[in-house]
């Protein structure tokens, strides 16, 4: 089973980066110019008197998990959680981006336009810099290469199957050459409100990886094994990275304050979780938050 997994997660890969190179050279237009002639004749409702052209949202979130994928070791942190929603133009951090649709519709960190929006096959394409791993003197990575930040572009596709359930995928690629590699993320996810103020989002899904992402987040280097590193040097393929399951939650406590939270279940797959830097191959997260957003 485990080969077939790594065959198809190497399929997926090299089928992946054939549809993005050419892609990813367009991306700046795909954002930043209108999708097509259509798109600019059709026509847009105007907005209610007295409404703001735009949504935004801010706030802060609290979470747990591993140190790093893979970790015995967890750790906390609070970050600010920031939305902003301009016609088709997206800006997110913190999961701010998930708020701006008063629903679980989700909004990908970073800055991302929304080319195609028809009812059941949506697309959009994206840019956020990220990516990056640093091992301070006390980590049991230290002696490893620290990952740069790199910029990296996504394209993601949805097909609602109905206004519940969703498939949805994206596709990410380092665009400065940082080893960031390339990864897609594919997920099923539903949604259900279960009051009007209330709604609960379950997930599960998969990521691939190709070799250059899983050698510098999950390999060892020749030249630092057991030297600069107690672990022995390992080189991992491409292939499926890991599987995960999630839950979230999303409450409207007024008109404009919202509270949120989510618990993520993950398990290393093939060649990730077989790296000697692996301590724990299943692990969860959770994150709680509260945001205030306006306006419609």
């Amino acid at each position: 089973m485990a080969d077939g997994l790594g065959a198809l997660g190497r399929g997926m890969i090299a089928a992946m980066k054939i549809l993005f190179l050419p892609t990813a050279a367009a991306l700046f237009w795909a954002l930043f110019l209108p999708v097509s002639a259509a798109a600019q004749q059709a026509p847009t409702a105007p907005l209610p008197a007295g409404e703001s052209g735009f949504t935004w949202a801010l706030g802060l979130s609290a979470s747990n998990g591993p140190d790093y994928a893979g970790s015995d070791k967890r750790g906390s942190n609070l970050r600010p959680v920031i939305g902003l929603d301009i016609g088709r133009y997206t800006l997110s951090s913190g999961g701010g981006g998930s708020l701006l649709d008063f629903d679980l519709e989700p909004r990908y960190t970073g800055v991302s336009a929304r080319l195609l929006d028809a009812e059941r096959l949506k697309l959009s394409a994206g840019l956020r810099i990220g990516g990056g791993r640093t091992h301070d003197a006390d980590s049991p990575l230290y002696g490893l290469p620290d990952v740069r930040k790199t910029l990296r572009a996504r394209l993601s596709a949805a097909w609602m199957f109905s206004p519940e359930l969703s498939l949805r995928s994206s596709l990410n690629q380092d665009l400065l050459g940082r080893k960031g590699g390339t990864t897609l993320q594919t997920t099923l996810q539903y949604e259900w409100q279960i009051t009007p103020s209330t709604e609960i989002g379950l997930a599960a899904g998969f990521t691939v990886a190709d070799s250059t992402h899983l050698r510098s987040f999950f390999g060892v280097p020749a030249d630092v094994a057991l030297v600069r590193t107690p672990f022995a040097a390992y080189a991992p393929g491409g292939g499926v990275k890991s599987t995960d399951l999630g839950i979230e939650i999303k409450s409207a406590v007024t008109d404009r304050w919202v509270v949120f939270g989510g618990v993520r279940f993950s398990q290393l797959r093939g060649d990730a979780r077989l790296s000697p830097i692996v301590q724990k191959p299943n692990d969860y997260g959770v994150t709680v938050g509260l945001a205030y957003r306006c306006c419609r």
